[in-house]
């Protein structure tokens, strides 16, 4: 006699190519799922095409961006950049004299603005986590790029 094999359903796509919604309805329940998951190196290259950097500044934004992605997965939200919390992040790069830990800043608000702008990061965790790392700048030229970044995401994108 043959075995009745029984089919499962499930709502697993491997290899999506888009992510998953913010919210989705289960059972006419609402259910918060995680945001979209952001590979740090990607948003990097892009940023750097985006603003033409050089070859140091491209550099900075991918070890700025690794970083970031670094301190997520060790925090259980691998790529989830609406989770950043830019004071432990840079809590964590003590160790770093102070220029560096101003550049890694400046990098961290470009890659957030850039993020936030292609829809990569949700606006209000990317404009949250600028505005802390506003307070945290102790060097004018990095608080006042946070602000004006923080000032465009504010602005309606043209269409």
């Amino acid at each position: 006699m043959r075995k009745k094999r029984r089919r499962v359903r499930s709502s697993f796509v491997p290899f999506r190519k888009h992510p998953a919604p913010f919210a989705q309805e289960s059972r006419g329940i609402a259910v918060q799922v995680g945001g979209p998951r952001v590979v740090a190196m990607t948003l990097a290259e892009e940023l750097a095409e985006a603003v033409s950097a050089d070859v140091d500044e491209r550099q900075q934004l991918v070890d700025a961006a690794l970083s970031v992605g670094e301190w997520l997965a060790d925090q259980g939200h691998p790529g989830r950049w609406d989770k950043v919390k830019p004071a432990e992040i840079l809590r964590c790069l003590d160790f770093l004299p102070r220029f560096e830990q101003e550049r890694f800043l400046f990098s961290f608000i470009g890659l957030l603005g850039h993020g936030a702008l292609t829809g990569q990061i949700p606006l209000r965790s990317a404009n949250r986590s600028i505005e802390e790392i506003s307070t945290l700048a102790r060097d004018e030229p990095v608080r006042a790029f946070a602000r004006s970044t923080a000032a465009q995401l504010q602005q309606p994108l043209p269409s």
